[in-house]
């Protein structure tokens, strides 16, 4: 495997390597990994709420800045003392993707003594606990699966940071986030450089650095991932708000409706699509907001296309049962 070794670059916002990313994708003939070596950041998911998932008082009072994805999955936060990384692939089957890289990291951590096992959507964990959080990238040119890396994360400071969905906490009786993520460091003897040195070398097939000309075109593409308008993304007008957490995440939508009719649907949650999701809310703009309309609408395209492991009845439940049918979520 092709290793993109920056070391050379020292510590880069989470903006450069989301860029690096793109920019690798473009001309992807071979599986590629690298490492990010981050300050301390705020990144949510591709279709999340800004407002709905960070402390934003918390991130200004600590000088925190906060970047989208441009993948699915939930908000995530991660400081000076962890790492994140990414896996490049020309495959695009998701199962397959998964198994591919992370099988290695298993390896590379059994290596080092630890016993990792894959749980959920997209974490790994340690006894029993999440220590990196994976989320998958697929466009036209190939895929991506990154994530992070607790080393010796302050968990404190991670809780303090991201607004705490109870239905991901509370209803599974966890009382804290520290109670189901894990720092690897107490069980390793390694640094976190000399841990990310490890990583390096155990999937190199061949070590590639950047020249300044690609770290120019990078730090160009990265302007767009600074973008406000990108990271703040479009908090949607609604006349009826309705979320619920599935198996495969949550899915909140907005419904704007004038005259009885719908002038525009947004669905955003942590949830990973297969399409993007936007192609399927499209479907029932000017769409009367009746059970009637909605259903033909419902049974003329899949909700399982764009959203992994989801169904048609889990979306008509959140627009007619949680909209039309719920007097007390009909007016948010």
């Amino acid at each position: 495997m092709k290793v993109i070794n920056l070391k050379a670059l020292g510590q880069n916002q989470i903006s450069f390597y989301l860029a690096l990313e793109e920019y690798l994708l473009d001309n992807l003939t071979e599986d590629i990994f690298f490492l990010w070596d981050i300050p301390s950041s705020i990144v949510i998911g591709r279709n999340q709420l800004l407002y709905s998932e960070v402390n934003l008082q918390f991130a200004k009072a600590k000088n925190v800045p906060i970047y989208r994805r441009p993948s699915g999955g939930g908000a995530i936060f991660a400081d000076e003392n962890c790492f994140m990384y990414s896996f490049l692939s020309q495959e695009y089957n998701r199962d397959l993707l998964y198994q591919k890289f992370l099988t290695k990291l298993f390896e590379a951590l059994k290596n080092l003594g630890l016993d990792i096992t894959f749980s959920g959507r997209n974490d790994l964990l340690f006894l029993g606990k999440k220590f990196s959080g994976t989320a998958v990238l697929q466009t036209s040119k190939g895929s991506v699966l990154h994530g992070t890396f607790l080393y010796d994360t302050d968990i404190a400071l991670l809780v303090e940071a991201l607004t705490v969905d109870p239905d991901k906490i509370i209803s599974k009786g966890i009382k804290s986030v520290s109670e189901r993520v894990i720092n690897l460091k107490p069980y390793l003897k390694l640094s976190k450089y000399e841990l990310m040195e490890y990583l390096n070398n155990f999937f190199a097939t061949f070590t590639y650095e950047l020249t300044s000309e690609e770290v120019q075109k990078v730090k160009t593409l990265e302007q767009k991932y600074l973008d406000p308008a990108w990271i703040e993304g479009k908090n949607p007008p609604f006349t009826v708000k309705v979320s619920q957490r599935f198996a495969y995440g949550k899915v909140e939508t907005f419904v704007y409706v004038k005259k009885n009719v719908i002038e525009s649907l947004t669905i955003t949650g942590d949830f990973f699509e297969k399409r993007p999701i936007l192609e399927f809310s499209e479907q029932f703009k000017n769409v009367p907001f009746s059970e009637s309309a909605i259903s033909e609408v419902l049974n003329k395209h899949s909700f399982s296309d764009y959203i992994e492991g989801a169904t048609n009845d889990d979306i008509r439940s959140l627009l007619l049962e949680g909209g039309i049918n719920s007097e007390k979520n009909s007016s948010i």
